[in-house]
């Protein structure tokens, strides 16, 4: 190929790239993406993951950060990496794991309490080549609910599913008693009852304490 032809060419190959780059443009190639919706009960721990994407290459030392609202998106902050900052509400409850290198991770909270249950805004902080410390966040959140679990309510749901009477189940001293007989009858439309003493029959006494 001849020096006329190849010139043409690098400088075709030049431009391209530069209007790759231009195309880069960090007020928009940016995402933070979590879960909508997440639930938990009181006591558990909930896991609030994220993933965020940016437009170009980042700085040899990018120092990313990661930071955590509650209630709006402006709103106060509970978490935040870079200041190893924890609100007095959350302290010692909030983990953040995010392997270096990596654009997704989680943030854990521990030992969940009633008033926990809100919206949170997870915000990314880094340093990039092109366009120095660039930040952004969710914008709708993640909705977490706390529920509270009560065993016995659990218990007679699952009596109940399973053709059970009310007076079948009862409740002494605090103890749930409840009685399941099973059957070796292969018959859809069978529908449990009390224990009967059959050589075909076998009895599973549940015990639940409340």
């Amino acid at each position: 190929m001849g020096l006329s032809l190849l010139l043409p060419l690098l400088l075709l190959l030049a431009t391209l790239q530069a209007g790759n780059s231009e195309r880069c443009d960090p007020k928009m190639d940016y995402r933070m993406d979590q879960p909508e919706h997440l639930s938990a009960p009181k006591g558990g721990t909930i896991h609030i993951n994220f993933t965020f994407y940016y437009c170009g290459a980042l700085a040899k030392d990018p120092r990313v950060n990661i930071a955590l609202r509650r209630t709006h998106f402006h709103g106060q902050f509970i978490y935040n990496s870079s200041r190893h900052f924890v609100h007095e509400d959350y302290k010692d409850r909030i983990v953040l794991n995010l392997p270096e290198g990596q654009k997704s991770g989680f943030l854990q909270i521990l030992n969940l309490r009633e008033e926990d249950e809100n919206t949170y805004f997870c915000r990314v902080q880094l340093k990039t080549q092109r366009f120095g410390w660039q930040l952004w966040q969710s914008i709708l959140g993640t909705k977490l609910t706390v529920y509270l679990g009560d065993p016995s309510k659990i218990l007679r749901r699952s009596m109940r599913t399973l053709g059970f009477k009310q007076d079948e189940a009862q409740d002494n001293g605090g103890i749930l008693y409840a009685s399941l007989t099973l059957s070796s009858s292969s018959s859809p439309a069978a529908h449990p009852t009390l224990p009967k003493k059959s050589p075909q029959e076998e009895t599973l006494y549940s015990i639940l304490k409340a």
